[in-house]
């Protein structure tokens, strides 16, 4: 990410997410990739690293470490109108995780703190939230566990008095109501089952009870606009 010429980034997936768990003062999971948004841009961001880095473009390796990028851009209402909730969460909720992402510091061994943007809780929220509910086959067999315990610890550790809510009720492109919905059909339909596959991917034990009642509350909130 302190590559020069790089085009303006954003640090989402599983790194961003420990980097928000930890910050509350919770330990979490490893990861073994790195997930960025982007802006399209002239030459991409995936070429400027891949160049930069001696790796293919289309399967971004640095250092051994897999590198995935999506090119956002400005979206308007009648850009997402008539689009399925698949695409239409996939861009509303990056585009938002992108523009709403905060300046943070992050510490690796053997190097110089570097300044980075990272998604917000509510940001990494909508993107998880595409990954739970709309998975590939390959993902959903070797990362629907972790997708699924990502979104559970932020909605159990940020959600307080509804404020990971909120934001979301206010994002553009109706993905509030999109979230909702898949909370509710991948893990309150069955929330032993839920809980029982973040059990695999946690390094702490998980309740089913804290799963659902955490879940439940959350789409509750996420519902207030459309009761009162």
């Amino acid at each position: 990410m302190a590559t020069p010429g790089l085009a303006d980034v954003a640090l989402i997936g599983g790194l961003a997410v420990t980097m928000r768990i930890s910050a509350a003062g919770v330990g979490h999971r490893a990861t073994i990739d790195i997930d960025l948004v982007t802006v399209k841009s002239d030459p991409e961001a995936a070429e400027i690293l891949a160049d930069a880095h001696n790796s293919a473009s289309q399967h971004l390796l640095i250092d051994d470490i897999k590198v995935d990028l999506i090119p956002t851009f400005p979206l308007t209402d009648p850009d997402l109108e008539g689009l399925e909730d698949k695409d239409r969460l996939f861009l509303a909720g990056h585009r938002w995780a992108f523009e709403r992402a905060e300046p943070s510091r992050i510490t690796t061994y053997g190097a110089e703190p570097l300044a980075i943007k990272v998604a917000t809780p509510a940001g990494l929220v909508a993107t998880k939230s595409h990954a739970i509910g709309y998975p590939t086959p390959l993902r959903r067999a070797t990362k629907l566990a972790s997708d699924l315990l990502d979104f559970f610890r932020l909605v159990d550790l940020y959600d307080r008095q509804g404020a990971l809510a909120d934001e979301l009720r206010a994002a553009p492109g109706g993905i509030a109501r999109i979230v909702a919905d898949v909370a509710r059909r991948e893990i309150l339909a069955n929330p032993t089952a839920a809980a029982n596959k973040m059990a695999s991917a946690s390094p702490t034990p998980i309740d089913v009870d804290d799963v659902a009642s955490a879940t439940e509350a959350f789409v509750d909130e996420l519902h207030l606009d459309t009761i009162t």
